[in-house]
């Protein structure tokens, strides 16, 4: 590569990389400011003083940027957008696709929250660029995309891009069996473990009896995902399967949505849209390869940015309501797509979570030394939006709910 085509490289990434940030910021303040907000934010900053978190590799991502779950998500997901678009270059699809995912709604969202979601979604994509680059270079990028799952296992189903060069799936292979505590409940589900036990959550913690059946309610579940989430670009980039020449990058092209099917049928009822991300942030370089024309590239990021606000504004709007200690301004909400937006609240926070971070400030300047600290139990174990601000200012104070059970470890 000549110094002119580094240079324009670079300033394309640059691009890239400044309009990411530029719309995660937005989203931001969007939903406001107070408690941490995401499905693992207060635990995961928690477990940067306290430790004890089930997934290590998030917390130091974290101990390096201060404990800032948000700031870490926004400069994730921005970068996510670069080396998606870097993939894509590498093996012949183009950039498009990290322009897409600058303002696709499952690309936007884990930069938005603050989670280990975009976080290992960025070591993933590292090690997939990596693999790209071939020789022994291959495996080892294979190894280091794996290493995600130190950080969340949300991310695993972007590893299908390392298809594209095979040599990567043998390091890749090779650290999740070294890491396979990670993604237990897949191969070793605990039915009554909840999440953390079992993925096999539609067959009732374990792996299905009927295939078809099973098959069959995913593809109902995948069809019901919300229209906000715009997963049917997906199908759009499985097309690319007959627009390429390239044996391997047509297989791969068809994964993502194999990806996603496979996240439906094994959740059910009880997945959420941002289960979706990693599939679908692995689809918009084919994407971008489908639309071609920058015309069609810039219609296509119109229609995803309108349903990114749509999602943003509604979410930040229950938000106000359901913490309402938390200050979120007062923005026009756009209405349509329809959000579930009560439902996400659930999934990132709990009702006044900023006012129960705002008691154990208090409890923590007048509790007396070594005394316990009890309130009512929560849903998912969310009584930790007091529990573990409070752990982490006062370690000599004991914290129990008042059924009795002991408060879960920081996640």
């Amino acid at each position: 590569m000549s110094s002119p085509e580094r240079l324009d490289l670079a300033r394309s990434c640059l691009r890239i990389m400044v309009a990411a940030l530029i719309v995660r910021m937005v989203g931001a303040i969007a939903l406001g400011e107070g408690a941490p907000f995401g499905p693992d934010g207060t635990g995961a900053e928690a477990a940067v003083a306290l430790g004890g978190h089930p997934y290590p590799l998030h917390i130091v991502m974290l101990s390096a940027l201060g404990a800032d779950a948000r700031a870490l998500s926004m400069l994730c997901g921005a970068l996510n957008c670069v080396l998606i678009a870097l993939w894509g270059r590498r093996v012949g699809l183009g950039m498009a696709g990290g322009w897409l995912a600058v303002c696709a709604p499952l690309s936007v969202m884990p930069g938005v929250l603050a989670s280990g979601d975009a976080p290992a979604l960025t070591i993933a994509l590292v090690g997939i660029l990596i693999s790209t680059m071939g020789g022994w270079l291959g495996p080892v990028g294979g190894a280091v995309a794996a290493l995600s799952v130190a950080v969340k296992p949300i991310a695993l189903p972007v590893l299908v891009l390392l298809v594209a060069r095979p040599s990567g799936l043998l390091g890749a292979v090779g650290v999740l069996v070294l890491l396979r505590q990670f993604i237990a409940p897949l191969w070793n589900p605990m039915p009554q473990g909840g999440l953390l036990g079992t993925w096999w959550i539609a067959s009732g913690g374990s792996p299905p009896q009927s295939i078809l059946s099973w098959a069959g309610d995913g593809l109902r579940t995948l069809g019901e995902t919300p229209h906000w989430a715009q997963i049917w670009w997906a199908l759009l980039g499985a097309l690319a399967v007959v627009r390429t020449d390239k044996r391997m990058l047509a297989v791969t092209a068809v994964l993502p949505v194999l990806a996603a099917f496979g996240i439906a049928a094994m959740f059910g009822g009880r997945v959420e849209s941002r289960y979706f991300s990693a599939p679908m942030v692995a689809a918009l370089p084919f994407v971008g390869f489908m639309l071609r024309d920058p015309r069609w590239v810039g219609v296509a990021c119109g229609v995803m940015t309108w349903a990114s606000v749509a999602l943003l504004t509604q979410l930040g709007a229950s938000r106000a309501v359901l913490d309402s200690h938390a200050q979120v301004p007062d923005l026009p909400v756009l209405g349509w797509p329809a959000v579930e937006a009560d439902a996400i609240f659930a999934t990132c926070s709990t009702e006044d979570a900023t006012r129960l971070r705002e008691l154990a400030k208090q409890l923590a300047e007048v509790a007396p030394l070594g005394s316990t600290i009890i309130t009512e139990p929560r849903p998912d174990g969310r009584e930790g939006e007091l529990f573990w601000p409070l752990k982490v200012l006062r370690p000599d104070l004991k914290v129990s709910t008042d059924s009795g059970a002991s408060s879960p470890s920081p996640d």
